[in-house]
């Protein structure tokens, strides 16, 4: 976690010295290792994104093609 102190403007910007209290702090910036840590919520990878949204996609385009076929397949024998 890194402190930071909002200027006049409202641009925010790391304190040269961090202190041991986060408390004392106006702004506290967390990485998103650290958010997950402190939500409790785990954020996937990117990697595992990909491999979740590929799964899908080709389930989806899957179905439609095994229902087109199996479609194709009956009209042809009615």
């Amino acid at each position: 976690m890194i402190c930071a102190q909002p200027d006049a403007s409202g641009v925010i910007t790391s304190t040269p010295t961090q202190p041991a209290d986060m408390a004392t702090c106006a702004v506290v910036l967390v990485t998103g290792s650290e958010l997950s840590a402190v939500n409790g919520i785990a954020f996937p990878s990117p990697a595992d994104f990909g491999t979740a949204w590929a799964f899908g996609f080709t389930l989806v385009v899957s179905s439609y093609a095994i229902g087109w076929a199996a479609g194709a397949v009956l009209r042809f024998i009615r």
